[in-house]
């Protein structure tokens, strides 16, 4: 973002950025919690991707019904929602951006307390309750460390969080090849450019899950996969930046450890391959949790971590 426009009337304003597919039960409604956010957002633009329902339509329909309302929609024929959110990215004229889904709600003056409680932050992690299908709610907290939140999956979402122009724009924006992970591949990402990280612990959105439409669902070995090599990624990163306290690298090893676990039920050979390359070499010795059970640990000294997850297939045949 040039000098101009940081110091115009659009500082503390943020553009929202709505990447849509096939939404058209969910989109009015997240319209609707946008415009709860009064005058600190400037723009939306809603990026439609290939639906072929009428979220179009009703994306017209509610522009006609609120004309006050800056919208513009937009159209991004190269699948997967980085692609779209990538879009409208040189359109942006504000020092904040507020990426949100079409299925999710923006909580009343989310914007407008994030970028008064954090005005020099890069990216905000927040937390936000979630609703599931069956009406039963949940609240995900971030975690206060950003790498241990990173490492963990525990440094907000998509949605809660709010990003500025900056530090995405300083980055080129969402890795439009994946297809997973894509939220912390863009955290991790910013991070390493030195960027300053925030934590509200207030509950900003309603993530409505859904019982299918995600990449998890459809695919979890993809999913796995790719969380995995993200967090390869990450570890790797941590050892050398200065400002990580190396003294939570216990912690990091495990969690990784407990993610190998999980993606070897559904790609071993990568698994292994993985835990070659970053816990072998240091001699990792696992701790006792809810998945690892003591009779884990004693296969896993004696037999170590391939031999083990084999007999635990073998088993559970």
């Amino acid at each position: 973002m040039n000098e101009s426009t940081s110091s115009s009337a659009f500082l503390n304003k943020a553009t929202v950025i709505i990447p849509c597919y096939n939404v058209e039960d969910y989109i009015k409604e997240c319209l609707d919690s946008v415009i709860q956010q009064g005058e600190w957002v400037h723009h939306t633009y809603v990026v439609d991707n290939n639906s072929t329902d009428s979220t179009c339509n009703r994306v017209s329909e509610w522009r006609t019904a609120n004309p006050h309302i800056p919208l513009t929609l937009l159209s991004e024929a190269k699948p997967g929602a980085p692609a779209a959110r990538n879009a409208p990215l040189n359109l942006v004229e504000t020092k904040w951006i507020q990426f949100l889904d079409a299925d999710d709600l923006l909580l009343p003056r989310k914007i407008a307390e994030q970028i008064l409680l954090f005005p020099k932050a890069d990216v905000i992690c927040a937390a936000s309750q979630h609703l599931n299908p069956d009406g039963i709610q949940r609240l995900s907290t971030p975690s206060t460390t950003i790498p241990i939140g990173l490492i963990k999956g525990q440094a907000g979402n998509t949605c809660a969080n709010l990003f500025s122009t900056r530090s995405v724009q300083s980055v080129n924006g969402w890795d439009e090849s994946l297809k997973s992970s894509q939220e912390y591949d863009l955290m991790f990402r910013i991070w390493q450019s030195g960027a300053v990280f925030e934590v509200d612990l207030s509950a900003r959105v309603t993530i409505r899950e859904r019982h299918s439409g995600q990449i998890s669902q459809r695919d979890p070995t993809a999913k796995w996969t790719q969380l995995v090599l993200l967090r390869e990624r990450m570890l790797a990163g941590f050892k050398t930046d200065s400002r990580v306290d190396k003294s939570m690298q216990t912690e990091w090893n495990q969690s990784f450890f407990n993610l190998l676990r999980i993606l070897a039920k559904y790609e071993l050979d990568t698994a292994l391959s993985s835990y070659s390359r970053v816990l072998k070499p240091i001699r990792f010795s696992p701790k006792r949790t809810d998945g690892t059970t003591r009779t884990y640990l004693l296969c896993y000294h004696v037999l170590g971590f391939e031999y083990t997850e084999r007999l635990k297939r073998l088993l559970m045949r």
